[in-house]
């Protein structure tokens, strides 16, 4: 079939330009040749970040209706009762989760099959042309790992090293076989490493991807801040591992670190996915009305002035002397004080009970005694602002560095990394809620980043350094909920015995809901076309007792290791 249709393609070739009889017979010899005359292989680029970032199911079933409510970021107008049912089944259309489409459908053949499909061109180009795009080629695999390290983190075993091969295979590969998770994370660490062997070569006449790059844009020196992005991810993945693999983590880490480029190293530098004014724009981007952040979130914040508090979320409508009117009245709890940002119980048992019911509720009309989210930072049609997506920014790598010396598995100062990732980390959101255009928004400055660091809440004490570092990824992370949630699974924080941040129990009838760690699994029915191998991968995971019933998401894939 496909060779019938570059035939015909062919044949149109012929009739619109002056391709020769000799050259139609090379081409349907060698279909693929069609495409390295007629496919700028940059041009294909762009199609990977669109898949990974722009699926609107995946952040109306993955993100907005699961994975914001079980790491606790949005409480709903009349508590989490209903939404609590959520922790038995992930609210889908589908059996998978809709980031699987990422790497495998999205976009017609998801970033995998793009990025793949990218290599082949480049490498049917003839050696001339072929050596000006090594740059290019080795960059193609980093957008692929990052689409095949998120579908695992929420299914485990993947397929991936046997995947994307059926077009280029005789007879096609069409039933690939499944890496388990910690094969796959060699796989995608030594597909990185090559990566950034070949963007640190300085070879002659390399050809850029410039604006084609919807993640730099042509910005700064594009191999530098690839290298770069390839070898944060590998920190990223490193981290991952350390319970299951501590050595060969912390080999990575300090292979990474020991680079000539290293990791990323400014906010210029940062992967981050920069939305048009086309993305998130209405639609399934729409969130629930009255959602408010959760109490012990918005009360550190609050409690420590981070200025981070009026990009994330909105003051509360409720004046002073309405709030003092009401709380005489007995409608707020008499211990209650006034905050210009306060969030709402988790717990849905809270919604019932007498001294918290008022969180629930509106006080006055519409109006509640909660500060709303800032709901531009996920739907640009709220102001007909940008929606930024971080993937991995400055930030996340001063923390991670912060984590590691704080644990003991590197030497770097502990402290230093801390301050750094506060520092860059409340510039993005600033930058993030300019460009959101979110309710309020007001520039940052230096005074206020200094009195954040100097807080008595926020100043690194090595004695709770591990928590403190941890508290401030998970602030942090809240415009990337993906490894927000990763966080607590990783590090246990926050805690409901913190030090530093002490996190509500959830409670539903009395009973503690215990957050979801992965995606329901299942055995495929027997008609499923690649039914041997998708069994015997769900087979494999079985063996670790820590992965607990299929359906049991609160069983954990293989790198979330109790």
């Amino acid at each position: 079939m496909r060779k019938t249709l570059l035939q015909a393609a062919c044949v149109l070739t012929l009739l619109a330009t002056s391709c020769s009889r000799d050259k139609y017979a090379e081409l349907n010899t060698d279909p693929d040749l069609i495409q390295v005359d007629q496919v700028d292989a940059k041009a294909l680029f762009p199609t990977a970040p669109l898949a990974i970032h722009t699926n609107d199911f995946e952040a109306y079933y993955d993100i907005h209706r699961n994975i914001q409510y079980w790491i606790g970021a949005w409480v709903p107008l009349g508590g989490n009762g209903a939404i609590i049912t959520r922790f038995k089944t992930p609210i889908s259309a589908s059996n998978y989760p809709y980031n699987y489409e990422d790497l495998y459908s999205r976009e017609t053949i998801g970033a995998g099959g793009t990025l793949v499909e990218m290599r082949n061109v480049i490498d049917k180009m003839d050696d001339a042309t072929k050596a000006k795009y090594q740059h290019i080629r080795a960059i193609s695999y980093i957008p692929m790992v990052l689409a095949a390290f998120n579908v695992s983190d929420l299914l485990g075993s993947v397929a991936y090293s046997d995947a994307f091969r059926a077009r280029y295979t005789t007879p096609p590969v069409l039933t690939p076989n499944y890496d388990t998770q910690e094969a796959l994370y060699d796989t995608l660490d030594n597909q990185l490493k090559s990566a950034v062997a070949v963007l640190e070569q300085s070879l002659p006449d390399q050809e850029k991807l410039g604006s084609y790059d919807l993640y730099y844009f042509g910005a700064g020196t594009e191999a530098l801040n690839w290298a770069m992005a390839a070898n944060s991810m590998r920190l990223r993945i490193a981290m991952r591992m350390l319970k299951r693999k501590p050595d060969a983590a912390k080999a990575i880490i300090n292979e990474v670190l020991a680079d000539n480029v290293g990791p990323i190293n400014s906010r210029a530098a940062s992967w981050i996915f920069r939305a048009g004014t086309t993305v998130a724009n209405g639609g399934n981007y729409n969130v629930a009305a009255g959602l408010s952040g959760q109490k012990a979130s918005i009360d550190f914040m609050y409690k420590n002035h981070d200025p981070r508090i009026r990009n994330i979320y909105q003051k509360v409508e409720l004046t002073q002397d309405q709030f003092n009117t009401f709380q005489a009245s007995g409608v707020i709890g008499a211990g209650e004080v006034y905050q210009e940002y306060r969030g709402r119980y988790t717990s849905p048992d809270a919604a019932n009970e007498a001294d918290k019911k008022f969180y629930f509720n509106y006080i006055t009309g519409s109006t509640a005694y909660v500060s709303y989210i800032q709901y531009a930072l996920f739907n640009s049609s709220i102001a007909d602002g940008l929606v930024n997506y971080p993937v991995i920014t400055y930030a996340d790598v001063c923390f991670m560095r912060a984590e590691l010396a704080a644990r003991g598995i590197t030497t770097e100062a502990a402290a230093d990394w801390y301050y750094k990732g506060i520092e860059a980390s409340l510039a993005d959101y600033d930058d993030w809620g300019k460009d959101a255009r979110v309710v309020g928004y007001t520039p940052l400055t230096a005074d206020e980043v200094t009195a954040y660091k100097q807080s008595p809440g926020i100043v690194y004490n090595p004695a709770k350094g591990v928590e403190q570092i941890c508290i401030q990824q998970f602030i942090n992370f809240y415009r990337n909920p993906y490894e927000c949630w990763a966080l607590i699974k990783r590090t246990g924080y926050p805690s409901q015995t913190g030090q530093v941040y002490q996190a509500e129990k959830v409670r539903a009838g009395g009973v503690e809901a215990v957050m979801p760690r992965r995606w329901s699994l299942f055995v495929p029915p027997i008609t499923d076309f690649n039914y041997a191998n998708r069994r015997a991968s769900i087979e494999e995971m079985q063996k670790d007792p820590e992965l607990g019933d299929l359906t049991d998401i609160t069983g954990r894939v293989w790198w979330d290791k109790k």
